[in-house]
């Protein structure tokens, strides 16, 4: 699988304010994003991040990511290709917004916003959160090295890269049978 990222724009996210801020992610092959501390290198990590799983990457708590004056309409939408497909996710906290399109075409959104979140990791990323920060934001501060992790957090993202969790499922069923017996 290969995730090509096009565009992030947000607005009221953290420091900045309620114009949208754009980064353009498809204008050459590569892209390096550098800069002095506090320019906003890991407030686009955290428009990503916030985009794609609905959290904050950093540790803080979700109400923290909206603008501390506007306090509202933190807005993110994240352009992005996955194979042949096409998607936006547009995200975003007072009013709460979580809509996903493929290829111009807003997906079903029967579900829960948890069920809706899962069928985007798991039918669309194909990774969870932390498989995610792990192979792709690899040169930021809050990255833990793979080998520094531990045995079940290595064990977990392997199996999310693999797509192998059901190993892990019945080995624990096993142990419960196990157990019962």
């Amino acid at each position: 699988m290969n995730i090509t990222f096009k565009a992030v724009r947000f607005k009221n996210l953290l420091s900045y304010g309620n114009t949208f801020t754009e980064i353009n992610l498809e204008e050459y092959p590569t892209t390096l994003i550098s800069g002095k501390n506090g320019c906003g290198k890991s407030t686009m990590l955290e428009a990503i991040v916030f985009g794609l799983y609905g959290r904050p990457y950093r540790k803080i708590n979700k109400p923290q990511l909206v603008n501390s004056i506007n306090k509202k309409e933190l807005l993110i939408e994240l352009e992005f290709s996955i194979e042949k497909k096409d998607y936006m996710i547009r995200r975003g906290i007072a009013p709460n917004i979580f809509e996903v399109y493929e290829d111009g075409e807003l997906v079903d959104q029967n579900a829960r916003s948890d069920d809706y979140q899962a069928h985007l990791e798991k039918n669309i990323l194909r990774m969870k959160l932390k498989t995610f920060t792990q192979i792709v934001i690899l040169g930021s501060a809050m990255f833990v090295p793979f080998m520094e992790l531990p045995l079940g957090g290595r064990r977990e993202i392997i199996e999310d890269l693999l797509d192998i969790q059901i190993f892990s499922k019945m080995l624990n069923l096993s142990k419960n049978k196990t157990n019962e017996l």
